[in-house]
């Protein structure tokens, strides 16, 4: 690993600290994209502390959260990202359809006032075109109020940092293609 910590045994105590604190949090464990930040105690902390909100505490629905996630991971190709978040969409009760939109970034069958379709706009074109598509971010923003629609951009931005540090400690893998079930299954989520 060129940058975290993933064995405890081995963590200085500040991060030992840091890891009980997320271990101990809202997500039962400690995923791998805080391993990857270990090194940085503070700065792990700080940034969970971002996904909690998000996850646990955010005005997003579950499955809008979920579809913005599976965007975001969709867009930057992230294969830990999807395959952690994808059977929690489905959970949620995520349509077969948004999340093939999601994976693909194309919302052609989700219609052009479906609200997934303009969450999955803001995301893709967010992470691969560094743009917040107006139109899209005002629908979410009239259907869903002004604090759903920044934390969709808030997503954005988010799982695509947690990709980089997966990226950088040699964590994460590609998505594997549609249907093949080779999906990560991970025993933390984040």
């Amino acid at each position: 690993m060129p940058i975290g910590a993933a064995d405890p045994d081995r963590m200085t105590p500040e991060q030992r600290a840091v890891h009980d604190r997320i271990a101990a949090g809202p997500r039962g464990g400690v995923p791998r994209p805080f391993l990857a930040m270990l090194d940085s105690p503070g700065l792990a902390h700080a940034i969970q502390g971002i996904g909690a909100a998000l996850r646990f505490s955010g005005a997003l629905a579950d499955d809008l959260r979920e579809i913005a996630i599976l965007a975001a991971a969709g867009a930057f190709g992230s294969g830990y990202e999807w395959g952690y978040h994808e059977p929690i969409a489905r959970r949620a009760g995520v349509s077969e359809a948004a999340i093939a939109a999601a994976r693909a970034g194309d919302v052609s069958s989700l219609g052009g006032g479906d609200i997934a379709a303009a969450i999955i706009t803001v995301c893709h074109r967010a992470v691969r075109n560094r743009r917040v598509p107006r139109e899209a971010l005002a629908l979410i923003s009239t259907r869903l109020g002004r604090a759903a629609a920044t934390e969709v951009v808030a997503i954005a931005g988010y799982y695509p940092m947690l990709a980089l540090f997966l990226d950088a400690a040699n964590l994460d893998h590609p998505i594997p293609a549609a249907g093949d079930g080779r999906g990560a299954s991970p025993v933390q989520d984040d």
